[in-house]
């Protein structure tokens, strides 16, 4: 009879060791924490961890920014042997180099693009078909390669330091802001040539998406402004001049509200136009370092990332209130959302 008892005990203890495998699915957040190279997946309902992932074979890099696919297949990260929440600064004059990292969503696969200089993001173009990433260098590229074979289609000469790129207009167009030049880069994504350079205030330091496909928010945190650019003319259609230094932006379209990242003062302050001026209506204490936002579907939540806090703060959109703080991994940076 000792026998099965003992039997009967190890059973119950290999059950309760079992460990669940972490679920890649819809219903969850993506975290990227770039200074330990892994993904923190939440519960987008309960706001739990599920569980994180750790890459293989990064090296000395950085995961920095994180997108989806369209088909929310694979996840595109940018891997610079560079530190970015130590600024941008050191990278003047050095030679740094990057990687593109991929990850198969379905067999948790990886795939890295080894590449000549450091790079701030990268993305899958909307048909899937390719990738582009921006070479944060003096000497400043895109770079475009092959999503299936992983071969480089297209180097393309822009501005010095060039930051986030994304897509607009539907796909048609890339945009970048080169951060030694008083430019916005605007990208024919199908010919792959540069179209236009949209004149902004000097020493751009990112471009974000805007209230619409036509609209991109460009940032400024050298002279605390943000120009909102209109992609159908081509022309700054707007410019806010702040009181501190901006970091992300993002629109919420259901409250009709700016919010903007305050690294420096571990703020995030919200603002909306009344008539033809951009008030700041609130302010929301961040933990340290708030870095990105994200919006859940519906408008309602947002998710506020902090990158030297380690941490996630769930906010409700209409109050500003704190309904929850998650603990993630070593300094977070971006986010992906699957709902």
């Amino acid at each position: 009879m000792k026998y099965i008892f003992l039997l009967l005990f190890l059973f119950s203890c290999s059950k309760k060791d079992t460990v669940t495998p972490l679920l890649f699915e819809k219903g969850s957040a993506f975290v990227i924490n770039g200074g330990e190279n892994s993904i923190s997946v939440i519960d987008t309902e309960s706001f739990e961890e599920k569980g994180r992932f750790y890459f293989k074979n990064t090296g000395n890099s950085f995961g920095h920014h994180i997108y989806f696919s369209n088909d929310f297949s694979k996840l595109s990260i940018a891997f610079p042997e560079y530190d970015f929440s130590n600024g941008h600064g050191g990278l003047h004059g050095a030679s740094v180099k990057g990687n593109i990292g991929i990850l198969n969503l379905s067999n948790k696969s990886e795939k890295f693009i080894p590449l000549r200089f450091a790079n701030h993001n990268a993305i899958f173009s909307p048909d899937q078909k390719e990738i582009w990433t921006s070479l944060v260098s003096h000497s400043g590229k895109v770079q475009i390669f092959d999503a299936v074979n992983f071969k480089s289609l297209k180097e393309i000469s822009v501005g010095p330091d060039p930051t986030e790129l994304i897509f607009a207009k539907n796909g048609d167009l890339a945009v970048v802001a080169c951060g030694e030049t008083s430019f916005l880069t605007v990208i024919d994504a199908k010919s792959k040539e540069i179209i236009k350079e949209i004149k902004v205030d000097p020493f751009p330091t990112n471009v974000w998406p805007g209230w619409n496909q036509a609209t991109v928010f460009v940032e400024n945190s050298n002279g605390k402004y943000l120009n909102i650019v209109n992609l159908d003319d081509f022309k700054v259609i707007d410019l806010i001049d702040f009181d501190f230094i901006p970091g992300f932006v993002a629109y919420n379209s259901f409250s009709s509200e700016l919010w903007v990242c305050a690294p420096k003062a571990n703020k995030v302050f919200v603002y909306k136009k009344i008539q033809t001026e951009w008030m700041k209506k609130s302010e929301i204490l961040a933990d340290n370092d708030p870095h990105q936002i994200g919006f859940l579907k519906d408008g309602k939540t947002a998710l506020i990332i902090n990158q030297k806090g380690n941490s996630v703060q769930v906010v409700d959109v209409l109050s500003k209130a704190e309904k929850k703080k998650i603990n993630v991994g070593l300094k977070p940076n971006g986010i992906a959302i699957w709902e």
